[in-house]
């Protein structure tokens, strides 16, 4: 091989591998007359020029009845618009199906422009129904356009989706600020024990009150009842003894002193 045909050579290689990498996306859009205006508005913003910069793309193009308002924006918030439609990643039907998750975030175009916040560069892609569903990653967004069809893929290099509707991402456009995420909820103060003080007063009352009655109640149950003999006249006589004129019979001593007398009494006469 002479040494003129090395140089020759590797420009060769190189223009064929940027010539297999690189891709012109107002011309492959142009073999699809549905996306005439979605092709035009591409090349209006100068976003046509970077998507053929990319290696590896994933257009979500919208098909002319359903462009909308998107003609009537200016250059740079179109451009802005189109970008979040732009995933720099593979995708086709067959990649969205062997999904793990029923929701997968994108990563646009837009991410990469340094403007993005609050989430306005990613997409979620969401299977329901049998289709997929994709829309802005921002807070509280809208998610709506669904996936209509495959309108041509080159693996692993580019993928054309078709879908219903823009995607719209709240504040590209300056008319509306981001929608940002909820404020985390304030803890709710527990109720003050002062409003509970009252009923807690009138608690401490009952009882109080029933102390200062339960001496009370103590000093009648001390108090000793009133016996017979406190309530009975002076000088009335028992009702329990016996009467006066019944005087009770002579005990066994008594009788025992009486014989001995009478014993002593006889002894001296005799003996006399």
């Amino acid at each position: 091989m002479s040494r003129s045909t090395v140089p020759l050579l590797c420009s060769f290689l190189i223009l064929f591998a940027s010539s297999a990498s690189a891709f012109n996306i107002t011309r492959i859009l142009g073999q699809y007359p549905d996306y005439s205006t979605f092709n035009e508005l591409l090349s209006k913003s100068g976003l046509a020029t970077d998507i053929n910069s990319r290696g590896t793309i994933t257009l979500l193009a919208i098909p002319n009845g359903a462009v909308g308002d998107l003609t009537s924006k200016s250059d740079d918030v179109l451009k802005r618009v189109l970008a979040t439609h732009v995933v720099l990643d593979y995708y086709d039907p067959m990649k969205l199906q062997r999904m793990k998750d029923k929701t997968a975030k994108m990563t646009t175009m837009y991410q990469q422009s340094g403007k993005a916040a609050y989430d306005q560069g990613f997409l979620n892609v969401t299977a329901k129904d049998g289709s997929f569903i994709f829309g802005s990653a921002v807070v509280g967004a809208q998610r709506n356009s669904k996936l209509e069809k495959s309108v041509m893929n080159q693996p692993y290099n580019i993928s054309i989706l078709g879908i219903s509707q823009p995607i719209v991402t709240p504040g590209l456009d300056g008319t509306m600020a981001p929608i940002s995420a909820p404020p985390p909820k304030a803890n709710t103060p527990k109720s003050s024990p002062v409003a509970e003080a009252p009923a807690e007063e009138e608690e401490a009352e009952a009882p109080a009150e029933e102390e200062a009655e339960a001496p009370a109640e103590e000093e009648e149950a001390e108090t000793p009842a009133p016996s017979k003999d406190a309530d009975a006249p002076a000088g009335a006589p028992d009702a329990d003894a016996p009467p006066a004129d019944q005087a009770p019979p002579p005990s066994s001593a008594a009788k025992l002193k009486v014989s001995f007398g009478l014993f002593v009494v006889l002894a001296t006469i005799i003996l006399a």
